[in-house]
């Protein structure tokens, strides 16, 4: 019996010391694969940071351009900012590109080659001889070369809508590295050659294309500010696009404003002598003028910008085929920039009040 037990003993004591030195070997096991893993995935990582660090660190330099544009200083002083905001105008391109027919809707047919090659000739291009089909890519460059917070493109930067002039300017607007507002006018969406076989409403598919031609891209929250731009200024606005304008006034952030037809001046006569001057007639929202006399609707929306307490502070815009700074009334500036077609390219300094 005394036997029998000292046997069990024995035996007991044989399978604990198996199990153990079995939980020992699996144990270190597993710690040697965790601290063989560890220093290669230290090293990847230190390899990884530090890729990441020379990436971060490089420097992206873009191409100066070759034409030396003829550039529109604007300041706008705004309370309250804590740093100071710079945004690139470009407007009335009236960029040309078709130089043959075609017969897809979006293309220019042959009876209107004659006249569009006139207007590539006369008005496309600068007085130093450099169509707007070449200076489009100088303007890219521009901007890519600059610093700045964002580009506004305000108005007539194509002649007319065609698949090509379509097709060009996405094609440039695609190379930006800022954020960009396209305010369209008359001849972004014209079918002023071809008209016959392309609607507006084609037209406006094809903007579509660009860059969604959305009012959510014509709007800029800033924090400190809003840039607002007021797209087809050249009709008269709808009641829709008026309750947006006076959202968001009422938001009572300050507005800078950019739009293409401008707007009569109140206080200085000198606006109308030049558009007299340049247009032979006035060529802005006024009751004076034949083509942009206000409706009841744009009226309202211009009352929001003649009140004494309106909460604009700035007024851009373009259409006049030449410059003007003034005031609209005692307390609103106005600046209208001249043609891209003639080598002008704005700078709008925001700075602190």
């Amino acid at each position: 019996m005394l036997a029998c037990v000292l046997l069990a003993v024995i035996l007991s004591g044989i399978i604990m010391i198996t199990r153990r030195s079995k939980s020992q070997d699996t144990k270190e096991e597993i710690t040697f694969e965790e601290i063989s893993k560890e220093p290669e995935s230290s090293q990847s990582q230190e390899e990884t940071t530090q890729e990441e660090t020379e990436e971060e660190t490089e420097t992206i330099t873009y191409p100066q351009p070759e034409y030396d544009f003829t550039t529109e200083e604007v300041n706008v002083a705004i309370e309250g900012l804590d740093r100071e905001y710079t945004f690139v105008w470009v407007s009335d391109l009236h960029l040309v590109t078709d130089h043959e027919a075609g017969d897809e809707n979006g293309d220019v047919r042959p009876e209107y080659l004659d006249a569009i090659e006139k207007r590539y000739d006369e008005l496309a291009v600068t007085e130093d001889g450099v169509h707007a089909e070449d200076l489009w890519p100088e303007i890219i460059k521009f901007i890519n070369y600059g610093d700045y917070d964002g580009a506004i493109f305000g108005g007539d930067m194509m002649d007319y809508c065609s698949n090509s002039n379509i097709r060009i300017i996405k094609e440039g607007l695609d190379q930006l590295h800022i954020p960009y507002m396209y305010v369209r006018a008359d001849h972004d969406y014209g079918v002023y050659y071809g008209g016959v076989f392309f609607t507006e409403t084609e037209s406006r598919a094809l903007h579509k294309t660009i860059d969604g031609d959305e009012m959510s891209h014509k709007f800029w929250d800033m924090g400190d500010f809003i840039v607002l731009g007021i797209d087809n200024s050249t009709k008269d606005m709808p009641e829709y696009y008026y309750n947006m304008v006076a959202d968001v006034y009422s938001r009572g952030k300050p507005v800078i404003m950019a739009t293409h037809v401008p707007y009569e001046s109140k206080v200085d006569d000198s606006l109308a002598q030049l558009s007299m001057q340049v247009r032979n007639q006035i060529y802005y929202w006024s009751a004076d003028s034949e083509h942009y006399k206000p409706n009841d609707i744009t009226q309202k929306y211009l009352n929001l910008l003649y009140s004494e307490d309106t909460v604009v502070e700035q007024v851009l815009a373009g259409h006049l085929h030449a410059s003007w700074d003034g005031m609209m009334t005692q307390q609103l500036p106005e600046h209208i920039f001249g043609p891209a077609f003639q080598g002008h390219i704005g700078i709008i300094h925001v700075v602190p009040k």
